[in-house]
């Protein structure tokens, strides 16, 4: 059973550590709890399909004045309809320029503890998006298409949430499918919803907007995936949810640590 599920981090990016009252985006820690969605096993036409998931996801969003830093590992165990187990780990990393011109990339799959791909590679933006890779070795790639990187997309949401719009499709491209970008459409509902009390702090607002994507590849017309996640206008997520076609998975927050920044 190998199928690799990269969570797309893009959605979560830091600035400076203000109150909420300001609409600065916050450097931040996060865990999240992972879970299979639903009960009910959808199986596929080979016969193999995951009964049960569990895992933890780490997020770390950070300003660095000039740049913003990630660091996120995934951890997942899925067990099949013949009682099968395989741990999957994804440990990923980014730096977004603050100009959102430039990002460097690196992504590890491991299964059962043995890695299957590695990936280094930096993707820059002029007229056109140039992707060079450094590991493995095959030279660079180009987008003709207007591409964002994660953090430029995230403004722009956060903006349009701001302005009460409702739909946002862009392009993005951020490494996790080293040789492909998405097109992602983005619908910003009217619905709210309250976190944690017990994990949220006063400086982290906790009122969070309900934002359903779609990601779609290669001019497909079905989306690979859905994608249902709760986010604050400080662009922290307390509740993700990924409809694959065969199961769902959902990831819940457990422990929320902001950080301060100070930059000269």
């Amino acid at each position: 059973m190998r199928k690799y599920f990269l969570i797309l981090f893009f959605w979560y990016i830091s600035n400076s550590n203000q109150a909420f009252g300001n609409s600065s985006l916050l450097s931040f820690k996060s865990e999240y709890d992972l879970a299979l969605a639903d009960k009910k096993a959808k199986p596929n036409m080979s016969g193999t399909f995951v009964t049960k998931a569990e895992g933890e996801l780490f997020v770390d969003w950070v300003f660095n004045c000039d740049s913003w830093v990630s660091n996120q590992r995934m951890v997942t165990k899925f067990i099949n309809n013949y009682g099968v187990g395989t741990v999957n780990e994804i440990n990923y990393s980014i730096v977004e320029m603050m100009d959102g011109e430039k990002i460097d990339f690196s992504l590890e799959v491991k299964e059962n503890a043995e890695v299957v791909s590695r990936t280094f590679g930096k993707a820059t933006k002029s007229d056109e998006t140039t992707v060079e890779f450094q590991l493995p070795e095959e030279g660079k790639i180009v987008f003709k298409e207007n591409i964002v990187f994660p953090h430029q997309f995230l403004k722009e949401m956060i903006s349009n949430l701001k302005d009460n719009k409702q739909i946002l499709s862009r392009k993005i491209y951020d490494g996790t499918i080293p040789k492909k970008f998405f097109e992602v459409s983005a619908f910003l509902t009217d619905e709210k919803v309250a976190g944690s009390k017990e994990i949220l702090s006063e400086k982290v607002s906790n009122e969070f907007n309900v934002v359903r994507m779609a990601f779609y590849q290669e001019n497909l017309e079905i989306p690979i995936f859905e994608l249902t996640q709760h986010v604050n206008l400080q662009g922290i997520v307390n509740y993700y949810r990924y409809d694959y076609p065969e199961y769902s998975l959902e990831m819940k927050l457990r422990k929320l640590t902001v950080v301060d920044i100070k930059c000269e």
